[in-house]
């Protein structure tokens, strides 16, 4: 038993610790300020617990999270390129995406309501999350499947894009759920550029992605009036209730904060200010010295994420890697420019800091498979190493 609790930390003792540090300060983080934004909501009033429910829920899907981060990161990331596992996985949440367009939801009112959640056994999560995760992996898999110094076919680059991340940004728009369709959209490109897919088809791709955000401004009445509120805040007038609330928290923060806790936003003047937007309570609470600290930590996780795709041994964990560490990124940046009034509100959370369900969870999974790839790259380069010594490198 003690053996293995040895083999079990030393893996640890292997990992990137820069990446864990920044995965580490930002859940402190968040529960400090998910426990103080979270004890004031209706959920909080209405349940036994009382003002301990929503950091309890937050912790144990911490928890959670973090047994499926050590979890996959004692699974071989190579694994996933069998095509069971890829396929399936793809055709069974994105099917769980689809099933949320057709089970209706409907708000406190009684009226009807946009649905993304998807409750079985009793357990209620957005299959978007699960969907995301799938499409890294099967286009990551897609685009590096051919041997070193092939050319991907035309139609066998379609083929992939059309079977990966073209039907989840269908069913994202028809739910519409902007933000996550902002994010596959990110993480396409930068996994085409990561399997080193030619130049000419990259540049048609970041063609085609300005001219489909047109389309998407002149068809959805949604995406004009985020825009247009966007526009007015932009020129001295109102963002809207919600941003207008979050910029006067903020600024009541200062530099240090008025402290943890303190926050006067908590009290329902700034509605989801325990999930997306939490980083306004966080500025109220711990200051622009909290802010920045929260912002240096995302940098340094994408840093070391993307040193993970770099340092991968073989294309697939390469565009793998840079994919996960996308799209934690994209929610990040997304998250606090639409709660400073930079980007138009897109409804996604502030990753590992937001009140966590489904998106903690598979935020954390990641982890876990970027710290396997991590020690595959690791171990490829100390084997390099020790050959190159010897004189056949």
């Amino acid at each position: 038993m003690n053996r293995r609790l040895r083999g079990f930390a030393g893996s640890f003792e292997l990992a990137d610790r820069g990446l864990l540090v920044a995965v580490g300060v930002l859940l402190f983080i968040g529960s400090i300020v998910v426990f103080g934004a979270g004890s004031y909501t209706k959920q909080a009033f209405r349940s036994p617990m009382g003002e301990y429910y929503i950091i309890l829920k937050h912790l144990f899907m911490i928890g959670v999270g973090l047994v499926a981060m050590m979890g996959l990161m004692h699974v071989d990331y190579r694994r996933y390129r069998t095509p069971w596992l890829r396929n399936g996985a793809l055709i069974a949440t994105y099917a769980l995406v689809a099933l949320t367009l057709l089970t209706a939801r409907t708000d406190a009112d009684g009226a009807k309501a946009i649905n993304r959640w998807v409750t079985i056994a009793g357990f209620t999560f957005q299959p978007v999350e699960m969907a995301k995760l799938a499409m890294t992996i099967f286009l990551a898999e897609r685009l590096t499947c051919l041997r070193r110094g092939q050319q991907m076919p035309p139609r066998q680059l379609w083929l992939a894009l059309g079977l990966g991340p073209l039907p989840l940004l269908v069913l994202l728009v028809l739910q519409p759920n902007y933000g996550n369709a902002m994010v596959t959209v990110g993480v396409t490109l930068v996994i085409l550029f990561a399997a080193g897919v030619s130049d000419r088809w990259l540049l048609r791709t970041a063609i085609a992605v300005p001219i489909a955000g047109v389309f998407g401004y002149l068809l959805s009445g949604k995406v004009r009036l985020r825009v247009s509120k966007l526009w007015d805040g932009l020129q001295g007038g109102s963002f809207g209730y919600q941003v207008d609330q979050s910029l006067t928290g903020m600024g009541a923060g200062g530099l240090t904060g008025l402290g943890p806790g303190q926050s006067h936003n908590k009290f329902s003047f700034l509605p989801e200010s325990h999930t997306d937007f939490a980083f306004s309570v966080l500025g109220e609470e711990l200051g622009l010295v909290g802010t920045l600290l929260v912002i240096s930590m995302l940098v340094l996780f994408a840093w070391r994420g993307y040193g993970i795709a770099a340092r991968a041994s073989e294309p697939f964990g390469r565009a793998l890697a840079a994919g996960l560490t996308t799209a934690i990124a994209i929610y990040g940046v997304a998250n606090i420019a639409m709660v400073t009034g930079i980007f138009p509100v897109v409804g996604v959370p502030l990753p590992f800091v937001s009140y966590g369900g489904t998106a903690m969870v598979a935020a954390l999974a990641s982890v876990g498979i970027l710290l396997n790839i991590e020690q595959g790259g690791r171990s490829y380069h100390q084997w390099k190493r020790r050959w190159s010594r010897g004189g056949l490198a």
